[in-house]
């Protein structure tokens, strides 16, 4: 499959029905497309793989928020300037994923243990954030928190933008990225990635490993759920698993922390990259 091929492939699945909305950013669609053609001697068996793999990506955000109704109510409650609306607003979305809903009852004290790790001033990247940029409108805040947040989907991320632009507390950017290919190089206090790593090893065996190694940041926190979304399968014995491997020999201090849905890990650099 010739490079011209490849690209009118990454355009028809841009545009379809399915993906048209999400804004996938064409990074991720040539990285699959890269792997794919590698692992594959026939080309339809590529074809296939890559479409596997982008709906076990894409797969959380189907069912998601109606972005432009959201928008406009998210406006309207930002302009109010009324904390408890905002707040109210921020739990609405929050409950509308299962992830972010599972964290609500404990979010208060899953922040607080985070922040209490740091010093007051502190800076985060928010890698894969999914819906997380909304516990801001809920929880205390350190006296001056930098946030970004990186996500590969075009509508959320615009959103996240617009709560960012309110009066929250907080200097905030948001962008679409794909950060298994392009990961933030900038020096920061902390990265969060939540219940995330286990669908990125799907995606690239070792993916954890070669992100936790490039990012340039003191501390990393990392959460995994604790049992399937059935409830049925503990999970936490397979996700301590893949923690320890992706940081063998690696020179980090790894502690831990249970809440109700997840368990942190928290990864110290001492002198940020290893």
């Amino acid at each position: 499959m010739n490079p011209n091929e490849i690209d009118a492939l990454i355009k028809k699945i841009t545009f379809s029905k399915k993906y048209r909305s999400m804004g996938i950013p064409q990074e991720t669609l040539q990285d699959l497309f890269m792997q794919e053609m590698e692992r594959h001697n026939k080309e339809g068996d590529a074809i296939q793989a890559v479409k596997g793999k982008l709906h076990n990506i894409m797969a959380p955000y189907l069912g998601d928020l109606e972005y432009p109704e959201a928008s406009q109510t998210l406006e309207a409650t930002l302009a109010s300037r009324d904390k408890e609306a905002i707040a109210a607003l921020c739990t609405l979305f929050l409950k509308g994923h299962h992830s972010t809903a599972e964290r609500l009852p404990y979010a208060n004290s899953f922040y607080a243990y985070i922040f209490s790790q740091m010093d007051g001033t502190c800076s985060v990247l928010d890698l894969t954030c999914g819906l997380n940029p909304f516990f801001l409108g809920l929880i205390d805040l350190p006296t001056a928190l930098t946030y970004t947040a990186f996500d590969i989907h075009a509508p959320r991320i615009r959103l996240i933008a617009q709560l960012f632009a309110g009066d929250i507390g907080v200097m905030g950017n948001a962008e679409t990225r794909d950060i298994l290919v392009r990961p933030p190089q900038e020096h920061v206090d902390a990265v969060f990635l939540f219940k995330e790593a286990h669908r990125m090893e799907k995606r690239r065996s070792g993916a954890t490993r070669d992100l936790i190694a490039a990012l340039n940041a003191k501390h990393i926190f990392l959460s995994l759920p604790n049992r399937s979304l059935n409830g049925r399968f503990d999970l936490s014995e397979r996700m301590m698993r893949l923690v320890e491997g992706s940081i063998e020999g690696l020179k980090l201090r790894l502690s831990t922390k249970e809440f109700q849905s997840e368990t942190l890990y928290h990864l110290e650099k001492p002198h940020g990259k290893t």
